[in-house]
């Protein structure tokens, strides 16, 4: 994904234009323009001002494209939660509590197997 689509991808998340979106992050209008058209990218310093402005943004994501665009429970300016990144958390959470589980109840039964052997020793050295 290139920056004109990631800076098209934030202000239909936040559900503004251009400008508003330029003067709250406190950089001109024209900046987000000028990505948009491709003339220029994001530098360092706007992907920074994007960041402060909206802290939920993850900057993996704008400088290299990599995750989420926004981190774990974010909310949007309508309010809503990101649900696509919270179901993939909740996805993956689920699958570690399954595999803990599993890992559990191999614990339980080699648990017993010593109980028992334990137990087999004690009659031995009893004898």
């Amino acid at each position: 994904m290139n920056d004109s689509q990631k800076i098209e991808e934030l202000l239909h998340h936040f559900r503004m234009d251009q400008k508003e979106f330029a003067e709250k992050c406190g950089f001109n209008p024209r900046i987000v323009s000028n990505i948009k058209r491709g003339v220029c990218g994001m530098s360092k310093k706007v992907t920074k001002q994007i960041t402060d402005a909206f802290p939920d943004v993850n900057k993996a994501w704008l400088l290299e494209g990599e995750g989420p665009m926004m981190l774990i429970g974010a909310v949007n300016m309508g309010g809503e939660k990101n649900t696509v990144q919270n179901t993939a958390t909740e996805s993956i959470v689920r699958s570690y509590q399954k595999i803990i589980e599993k890992q559990q109840e191999q614990v339980d039964k080699y648990q017993e197997q010593i109980d028992k052997l334990i137990a087999v020793i004690g009659k031995l050295t009893e004898k």
